[in-house]
């Protein structure tokens, strides 16, 4: 007789595949993965990728180091309180599908899905940051962009698998996303 209990895959595992195999951990591993964890992921994802743009905005001339505070506490909110807002949205496009998912989950895998972008504004930082490169649209941006993938998952997962469906609003989502980041760079400028 087996008394062990069954692993748990540690958090930070799970994060890392979400990049690799979002698909999997949307099935099988978001249950248990609480949604302030996964919003801390897409905060800190936000964070430094406005800090990069603030940062390159500085770099330029366009703005004070004050402007670079307080684009970076914009993006704070933006991982935060924006991402809980575009899953929302996409939780409620999905709403009329066979499968019911609470809104913390959608969240909390809407959130996880950031992980690329965290990923690659820690880099896109550490290269502004070390060689002075501009890198808010090299690594932010292309971060934003592979975030779309688990995003894709995310939503195909609520909708029952309808990849017309879910391929426009992962579509919507991303474009109201890099749209909100450029609107808050322009008007904080």
């Amino acid at each position: 007789m087996n008394t062990l209990a069954p692993l748990q895959t540690p958090r930070w595992k799970t994060t890392l595949n979400m990049i690799l195999n979002p698909g999997a951990v949307v099935k099988n591993q978001m249950s248990r993965v609480p949604w302030p964890y996964s919003l801390s992921i897409s905060g800190l994802s936000f964070t430094l990728f406005f800090l990069q743009t603030g940062l390159d905005m500085l770099k330029a001339g366009q703005i004070e180091m004050s402007t670079v505070i307080l684009i970076t506490l914009l993006g704070v909110l933006y991982g935060t309180l924006g991402i809980c807002l575009m899953a929302a949205l996409a939780w409620a496009l999905c709403q009329g599908t066979e499968k019911a998912y609470s809104l913390n989950w959608v969240i909390s895998a809407f959130a996880l899905g950031y992980s690329p972008t965290f990923i690659y504004a820690l880099m896109g930082l550490l290269f502004s940051l070390v060689f002075g490169w501009k890198t808010a649209v090299a690594f932010g941006v292309t971060g934003v962009l592979w975030a779309l993938r688990p995003t894709l998952m995310t939503v195909r997962q609520m909708s029952g698998d309808r990849a017309g469906f879910s391929i426009a609003v992962t579509t919507l989502c991303g474009a109201i996303i890099l749209w909100g980041w450029s609107f808050l760079g322009r008007f904080s400028a």
